[in-house]
């Protein structure tokens, strides 16, 4: 049986009582219920407007003197028809999330930090494919994967193809860094493999031993926090930040200098 999470409030627009029908003008005190935030992202659920009749003659229980909503099964406030046109039966539907969390993340940054490890996963997933690359996960984000989450290619056929590897690691305390210690592990890790390249990315920072190290890595390991999340977020993969390993010139021998970035 559902149940609603009712607020009262003022109608910040003219509504039609999802119980009755009947016209609520905007500024006039109704009732709203909102749906849970994975309900409304999920499964594309709206809010609820009811009129104060359909609610008070329901005989609801007292509000809670925490939050202030009345709780209240739905079959006590709203008619049959109308449950039957607005609370439909749950469909399952196997989609990929990746689109979705784009389009909010875009929206709202500060959500990558609500994110689960999975999600945050495959978002990753979805940005590396944006670029151009053909991303693979290793595993599930809980099973042993060897220190790689990711291998990842280019799709497009080139005269010199390669082959990455990404390490991700999540955090729901945006305050919360990566040290050195998973860094050094994952540059570990790809050593033993044919990789060309590898990224860490995390949803927070690096501490700057961590930053030190992967410096020292000859561009092996490069470091991606939120910041360049953010970017990728709004499809920004060719900013200067990302050619930030590339060095301006290199010297092959005395007095040899290559110029790699004018």
């Amino acid at each position: 049986m559902r149940t609603l999470y009712l607020i009262r409030a003022n109608a910040a627009g003219t509504y039609l009582c999802d119980a009755c029908g009947a016209p609520i003008p905007r500024g006039r005190s109704h009732f709203r219920h909102d749906p849970h935030p994975a309900a409304r992202f999920y499964r594309g659920e709206t809010s609820l407007h009811l009129c104060v009749a359909c609610v008070l003659g329901a005989d609801p229980a007292p509000p809670d003197k925490i939050t202030g909503r009345i709780r209240v099964p739905a079959v006590q406030v709203m008619q049959p028809e109308h449950m039957e046109m607005r609370l439909e039966p749950i469909r399952i539907r196997v989609v990929g999330i990746a689109p979705a969390l784009v389009r909010q993340l875009a929206t709202d940054p500060g959500l990558v930090h609500r994110l689960s490890a999975d999600e945050f996963e495959e978002f990753i997933c979805d940005r590396l494919y944006a670029m151009g690359l053909e991303p693979k996960r290793v595993g599930g984000t809980t099973q042993k994967d060897g220190g790689v989450d990711v291998v990842f290619w280019p799709r497009a056929k080139g005269a010199f193809p390669f082959l990455g590897a990404a390490q991700i690691k999540h955090h729901r305390d945006p305050s919360v860094p990566e040290g050195p210690g998973n860094v050094r592990d994952f540059a570990g890790a790809i050593a033993g493999h044919p990789f060309s390249a590898g990224i860490f990315v995390t949803n927070t920072s690096f501490t700057p031993d961590a930053r030190w190290f992967a410096d020292r890595q000859g561009g092996m390991v490069r470091l991606r926090d939120y910041t360049d999340v953010r970017r990728w977020m709004l499809g920004e993969f060719d900013d200067e930040a990302e050619w930030r390993e590339m060095p301006l010139s290199i010297t092959l021998c005395p007095g040899v200098v290559v110029n790699i970035r004018e």
